[in-house]
């Protein structure tokens, strides 16, 4: 079953501060460490997010649960954590959209999910699953910004207009996708059951017209503050 997590409840907070642990932990790493060590530590984490994805998907494979409608990843956060597997396996000039879609996305979305988090097959106890939403959202928010801070990438100036481009993009694929299927990929088909600070309205499809200028707001945000400095 899903398990919704209320919040500012203790199970809340012991979640979301052992989450900001773990960002900060990887973003030390990337501190304390030399060139050669920043890549392989950051390789690292990407092994963890790899083995996390695949047992995943054996665990429901293994159990008969895996179905079409919740174990595609094309949620936000899973496409993030898709490229979290991948991006320092691919050449450095095939990186810098995938950064960039990843730092807003990754953060954004990463951080909404560790707020306001819903959990997918909750047994009642502290399980595989349980687990995994944690650290991957962890990962995903850390990642880019162990990107940023200490391998040199940074955002191009339009940076922020091409992923809200290509986040509309991908709704025109998942929208169709959730009505032959019956799925609900990043919630476009029915509002997630939990407390969302962007759900302005339970009604479709007006709660996913709204999301658009409040998404734009926050990667326009982030662009701000994280834009490279001019010198």
């Amino acid at each position: 079953m899903d398990h919704a997590i209320e919040f500012l409840s203790s199970e809340w907070i012991i979640t979301t501060l052992s989450s900001i642990a773990f960002i900060l932990f990887i973003l030390y790493m990337g501190k304390i460490s030399d060139e050669k060590n920043k890549i392989k530590f950051i390789k690292i984490i990407a092994l963890i997010m790899i083995c996390f994805t695949v047992t995943n998907h054996v665990i429901h494979l293994i159990n008969g649960t895996w179905t079409s409608d919740k174990q595609i990843p094309v949620h936000l956060c899973g496409i993030s954590a898709l490229i979290c597997c991948f991006i320092m396996f691919i050449p450095e000039n095939k990186r810098q959209y995938l950064f960039e879609f990843l730092f807003y996305c990754g953060i954004i979305g990463g951080g909404l999910s560790i707020l306001t988090p819903l959990i997918d097959n909750y047994n009642g106890s502290v399980n595989f699953f349980y687990v995994q939403f944690f650290v991957k959202h962890a990962i995903i928010i850390a990642f880019p910004i162990y990107l940023r801070n200490h391998l040199n990438m940074e955002l191009r100036t339009y940076s922020w207009l091409k992923t809200f481009i290509g986040l509309n993009v991908l709704l025109a694929f998942i929208m169709p996708l959730n009505h032959f299927i019956g799925s609900n990929y990043m919630y476009l088909a029915e509002v997630p059951a939990v407390d969302n600070p962007l759900i302005l309205t339970t009604k479709w499809p007006y709660y996913v017209l709204t999301w658009e200028p409040i998404i734009l707001t926050l990667i326009l945000i982030v662009y701000y503050f994280c834009k490279p400095k001019k010198v």
